[in-house]
């Protein structure tokens, strides 16, 4: 029996069709790829913002009344500074002591204070801090860069009188602080954080213990 082979349209289909599959087979491989990828990067933006978060509790919750002396030795006048371009930020800045610096047994040379701050440079939300807290030398504060593509910062500050403020310029500390954090093509995301503070606004006193 003499054996049929395919004729030249019946390959030129097949071909037709294999070219079909490989394309689409591409499509599939290379949408899988792409959504892994924006996967990856919204898991890497949520790590970032639970790392931000967490370390701005923990700054928050040990803000401590220490007024900080700056290269001359005088202090400054209030425990927290913040507002707009405060530490050179693109937006709002902030700036406070923390205690609870861990030094086990007193081994590092410094004490368990921290003078810390926040702000934006280059779009980059940065967390910066001193080894000591007066500012009586040339040494330039350490950067941590927390989150990338900030589009704004902002702080408000909660009184006595369960009311939201602004800016803070007040001898105490304030009982809370909401940060406001918005990404480049993000929402706002607003955060609170409870601060050993009574939130006096009135009647104050100047604090001559540091």
């Amino acid at each position: 029996m003499k054996q049929r082979g395919f004729t030249l349209l019946e390959v030129m289909v097949a071909l037709g069709i294999l070219a079909f599959v490989i394309m689409a087979t591409h499509q599939i491989l290379d949408s899988t790829t792409k959504a892994k990828d924006a996967s990856d990067e919204k898991i890497t933006e949520l790590n970032a913002l639970q790392t931000t978060f967490r370390l701005m509790d923990q700054d928050f919750s040990q803000m401590t009344k220490r007024k900080v002396r700056n290269e001359s030795g005088d202090f400054q006048e209030y425990y927290l500074l913040a507002g707009r371009y405060i530490l050179d930020s693109q937006y709002d800045g902030i700036g406070f002591v923390r205690d609870g610096w861990i030094n086990p047994i007193n081994l590092l040379p410094r004490s368990q204070l921290q003078a810390v701050g926040y702000r934006v440079i280059d779009d980059n939300l940065e967390r910066v801090y001193r080894v000591y807290v007066d500012q009586l030398d040339d040494i330039e504060p350490r950067v941590q860069v927390l989150l990338k593509g900030v589009a704004d910062l902002t702080f408000e500050f909660l009184d006595n009188k369960n009311e939201w403020q602004s800016q803070w310029q007040v001898k105490s500390l304030p009982s809370a602080v909401a940060v406001t954090v918005q990404q480049i093509d993000g929402d706002p995301i607003r955060r609170v954080f409870l601060v050993p503070g009574s939130g006096q606004t009135e009647g104050l006193e100047e604090d001559d213990e540091n």
